[in-house]
């Protein structure tokens, strides 16, 4: 299994304009200098490699994760990034795509009216759901007011199938569970089962409920994970002025990772508001979380080979 992030960020897209980028360069300047990197030519290939900062940016999208199993790739949301996602994969001559939907919000699903393969006699789209909901409220974008076209007009196919709560469904190879996530209106996770290996999609959630017993039957989804793609939009301090928001925070979702022992934790869904140097600082401050509560489950983290725990990183 493989997991590519065409979209990371949370409520809004976020396109880099013309003073973060100048900022950013005049940031990664100023590093390269004091690394004793000089010249264009080897500025240009430290940056490429990664020797200077990696990534530089993380994305502008709104929330579109992409799993790879085998030959076979599914969509979870279909946010911004999801054009990108389309113009890529119908030139390569593929007529089937399978998209699974967490919830409604205008960053979920802005992006399919925009999505190639919907256009095009022979394309199927299938969209997987839980809110029973789901179809009037991704149909109604197609109204040929906030969009061109009626739903009617559109050249592609699209399938909505509803899934249930906790029960799962099989998909080629696959194992696909949906689980329930804390957000306004309601928002779902889904967990991907392949030849042992598993992927889990947390977003849009606030995690609210953490410990086990308030888990409850949306607990064993996190357990024993090898990635958690993770809503970490805000940082703790900012949690308090945004109470049921329905997005969480960098620390809770390390705290959740050591205890169940999910192997590495992607956080994601990035405040639009959030700058690349934010975004680091915001990586910084959960390692040193991770490091100052790691010790309680040495044990657990050395059996499994991994004794400093959870892997983290930024998606981008």
């Amino acid at each position: 299994m493989k997991v590519k992030f065409w979209g990371t960020r949370g409520s809004l897209p976020q396109p880099t304009n013309q003073d973060e980028f100048l900022s950013v360069l005049d940031g990664l300047i100023a590093k390269s200098k004091s690394m004793g990197i000089h010249g264009l030519r080897t500025f240009q290939m430290a940056l490429k490699n990664g020797q200077i900062e990696s990534p530089v940016v993380f994305g502008g999208n709104t929330t579109c994760t992409e799993i790879q199993c085998g030959e076979r790739f599914f969509f979870v949301d279909m946010g911004s990034g999801l054009r990108e996602a389309g113009s890529f994969y119908i030139p390569k001559g593929h007529k089937e795509f399978h998209i699974f939907l967490t919830h409604m919000h205008w960053d979920h699903i802005m992006g399919l009216p925009f999505f190639v393969p919907v256009h095009v006699p022979g394309c199927k789209t299938y969209i997987y759901h839980v809110h029973k909901n789901a179809p009037e409220h991704v149909k109604i974008n197609f109204n040929g007011i906030n969009f061109p076209l009626n739903y009617s007009q559109l050249a592609g196919a699209i399938e909505f199938v509803q899934l249930k709560l906790h029960q799962p469904f099989s998909i080629a190879d696959a194992t696909v569970t949906p689980f329930a996530l804390d957000h306004p209106g309601g928002s779902f996770g889904f967990r991907f089962d392949r030849n042992g290996k598993s992927v889990a999609i947390g977003v849009d959630g606030e995690y609210k409920r953490i410990s086990r017993k308030d888990l409850g039957p949306d607990l064993q989804f996190y357990q024993n994970l090898d990635l958690l793609v993770f809503d970490a939009q805000y940082e703790i301090s900012e949690l308090i002025s945004r109470f049921d928001w329905g997005h969480s925070s960098p620390t809770i979702g390390i705290d959740l990772a050591i205890r169940e022992g999910i192997r590495a934790i992607a956080l994601t869904h990035h405040d639009p508001w959030s700058s690349p140097v934010k975004l680091r600082r915001m990586l910084g401050e959960a390692e040193a979380h991770l490091k100052s509560q790691i010790s309680t489950y040495s044990a657990e983290w050395s059996a499994r080979g991994q004794p400093d725990g959870p892997k983290i990183f930024n998606a981008y």
